[in-house]
């Protein structure tokens, strides 16, 4: 599923990030339909970050109801640079994990100290 809403929520209004973002996404219609045990999300986000938590609040009951029924979505977060993409993925988990129990999420990968030895 690739859910565009919030990129083209409105014009780019001279942001060369969001500009590119809705030159490069198509626009197409969201339709949420779980075919499989994984359920796979595309959510392209806005720069304006309550645009994004105002798109992202149905999808909380959505995922609820999968991880009910014993799915695992799956949910990649992307921004119009995508510089903010894993803030933004902490925050709608964080969202997400105010109505379900989920694990702590372990750090990102630019989050953690690489070992030397």
């Amino acid at each position: 599923m690739l859910d565009v809403r919030p990129v083209f929520s409105t014009p780019a209004n001279g942001h060369p990030g969001l500009a590119h973002a809705q030159q490069e996404k198509p626009k197409l219609p969201l339709h949420v339909l779980s075919t499989s045990e994984q359920p796979i999300i595309r959510f392209i986000g806005h720069i304006d970050k309550t645009i994004n938590t105002r798109y992202f609040a149905p999808w909380i009951e959505r995922l609820k109801l999968w991880i009910s029924q014993g799915k695992t979505p799956f949910l990649f977060v992307h921004t119009a640079d995508n510089r903010e993409s894993p803030e933004m993925a902490r925050h709608l988990y964080h969202a997400l994990q105010q109505h379900i129990a989920l694990p702590e999420l372990e750090p990102f990968a630019d989050e953690k100290q690489s070992q030397l030895f």
